[in-house]
């Protein structure tokens, strides 16, 4: 169950890369690799963990010393200098922690993430104060660009979240205010199995329960694909810090599969 979870977050991240206009593809230096069992992200051009990790490894089998070099080897020759391994729990995790504790690898401050997942079961209808639906055509950048917002990611990558509107195995949700797109979100179709991510909203809007009308909509997408379990996930809070988005997958009614740790690369 666990390795089938963390392959539908990779699979949507590797077409999600696969999306990307080729000329912002190649100045972010995207890539996305399969070494020893695993899934490797490679963003030198975003310097955060979230498009620079492993996913996947030691889900399966313990990798070799060799494999572990080169997972590193791979992100030190495309020029990243921050990233991530995922450690999911298994009957490897305990040793593969401990390897990589021996590298100099160590939990950063968000120490783990929270992966959930749902049955194919209908949300309660949310009652949000904008309008949220299916984007028409011609609405794709106007979606993207709200999502930029949303994260606080340059408008330049505005097409690249256009692209997967319109691309095929990926279904948009996009929210509107006063006729103007102030959130949205995805969810990728991967036959029985659907992944949910992407999902946003503009400061401003937010506190209307938009995001939950989002994720409750892209559910029902993938229900209506004939999906049969809905996965996603999020960082566990640090401390007492809200979340948000846990709260609000929770009443979506997603349930915590396991956690996940981070170990960070040494620098």
């Amino acid at each position: 169950m666990i390795d089938r979870l963390d392959a539908a977050e990779a699979l949507a991240y590797r077409d999600m890369f696969a999306a990307a206009p080729a000329a912002l593809a190649r100045s972010l230096g995207l890539e996305a690799r399969e070494t020893a069992g695993a899934t490797l992200l490679l963003a030198p051009g975003i310097p955060t963990p979230q498009f620079n990790r492993v996913v996947g490894l030691g889900n399966l089998r313990a990798p070799s010393e060799s494999e572990l070099d080169a997972v590193a080897e791979a992100y030190r020759g495309a020029g990243v200098k921050s990233w991530w391994v995922q450690v999911s729990p298994g009957p490897h995790s305990e040793s593969l922690v401990s390897r990589l504790a021996a590298h100099g690898f160590a939990p950063p401050a968000r120490r783990a993430w929270a992966k959930m997942s749902r049955a194919p079961d209908r949300p309660s209808p949310v009652s949000a104060r904008a309008e949220v639906r299916v984007p028409k055509r011609g609405e794709e950048t106007a979606l993207a660009e709200a999502l930029c917002a949303a994260f606080e990611m340059p408008a330049a990558w505005a097409p690249w979240l256009a692209a997967l509107a319109g691309r095929p195995g990926w279904r948009a949700a996009a929210a509107f205010l006063d006729g103007e797109a102030v959130g949205g979100g995805f969810v990728h179709l991967q036959g029985e199995s659907a992944w949910l991510g992407v999902g946003g909203v503009r400061p401003a809007a937010r506190g209307r329960h938009v995001h939950r009308a989002l994720m409750t909509l892209r559910i029902g997408l993938a229900i209506d694909a004939g999906c049969t379990e809905i996965v996603t996930e999020t960082g566990e809070p640090v401390g007492d810090e809200p979340s948000p988005s846990l709260r609000n997958m929770r009443a979506c009614g997603f349930s915590q599969a396991y956690s996940r740790l981070n170990y960070s690369a040494p620098t």
